[in-house]
């Protein structure tokens, strides 16, 4: 009965078993592979984008560093809540676990709703200071 014991925690204890360089690459090569991807749909997006017209791209060009910003606020949000959930189930936690679940859900909704107040209030100062989309009345169609 040990032995199957140890065979299972050898099994799921990956990062304590594996060798350091296999380790890193799939821990690694998998994040790697997702950031290239959101890089080529900002470039694709673009490509196309720029066969509507010159102040589309702009503004496409203007919203990146935004979605990026939102992106690696989620990002960080759901690595951490990650580690704190599994670190408590790991203990055998699992009320602790669906209580910073359960923080991790408001944390998200939180982050939501400062991008949806940002994203009302100042985008259009945002992309109007610019000089190239439209004015403070209103944008250009």
């Amino acid at each position: 009965m040990k032995k199957e014991q140890t065979v299972t925690v050898t099994e799921e204890n990956k990062m304590g078993v594996m060798p350091e360089n296999r380790l890193l690459i799939t821990m690694a090569l998998p994040m790697m592979i997702s950031m290239l991807v959101q890089a080529l749909y900002n470039v694709v997006d673009s490509i196309f984008v720029s066969r509507i017209g010159e102040d589309a791209l702009t503004a496409v060009s203007m919203a990146f560093p935004m979605q990026n910003l939102l992106i690696g606020l989620a990002t960080g949000i759901a690595v951490g809540m990650n580690a704190l959930v599994s670190k408590a189930l790991g203990e055998k936690k699992s009320d602790t676990a669906n209580h910073m679940a359960m923080h991790g859900v408001f944390l998200a909704v939180c982050a939501y709703l400062l991008f949806l107040v940002l994203g009302l209030t100042i985008s259009r100062v945002f992309f109007c200071h610019s000089g190239r989309i439209g004015n403070h009345r209103g944008l250009r169609a």
